[in-house]
């Protein structure tokens, strides 16, 4: 790197293009957003409802970042976010299991039928059935 009156120079700048390709894909958000999910379930199960909330509201995050990265997933996971995991949280606002349960169950349905949808028919997604082994949830 060629520097200048002692300051160091930029470093190569990358097309808008390159950076797109920089950013991470859904096989590298899924996972995260997976254990969201997971730890939401696992929350409400505990009866620990702010955490659920919390965890809901992280993976909606990341759920926009995924419209950034790749928009051709845009109408689909505005579909998804509306239909499947805005009634959990109202679940979760009306701490209210039983329908959480339900709701959990069928969000889980329609996100392997996303993956079906998108020739992804091979990733199967379900809950692990045991808390996160590094969370406490007890209700605080």
């Amino acid at each position: 790197m060629a520097e200048s009156a002692g300051i160091p120079a930029n470093p190569e700048r990358l097309s808008p293009e390159e950076l797109t390709r920089l950013q991470p894909g859904l096989a590298r958000l899924m996972p995260e957003i997976a254990n969201r999910f997971w730890r939401a379930v696992h929350s409400a199960r505990a009866g620990n409802w702010p955490l659920a909330r919390w965890q809901l509201s992280e993976m909606n995050k990341l759920f926009r970042l995924c419209t950034i990265t790749r928009p051709k997933y845009t109408d689909d996971i505005a579909e998804y976010l509306h239909d499947d995991i805005e009634p959990l949280l109202a679940a979760v606002a009306a701490q209210d299991l039983e329908t959480f349960e339900r709701r959990a169950a069928e969000a889980v349905d329609a996100a392997n039928e996303l993956h079906r949808r998108w020739e992804k028919g091979y990733i199967v997604w379900k809950v692990p059935e045991s808390p996160p082994p590094d969370l406490d949830l007890t209700p605080r």
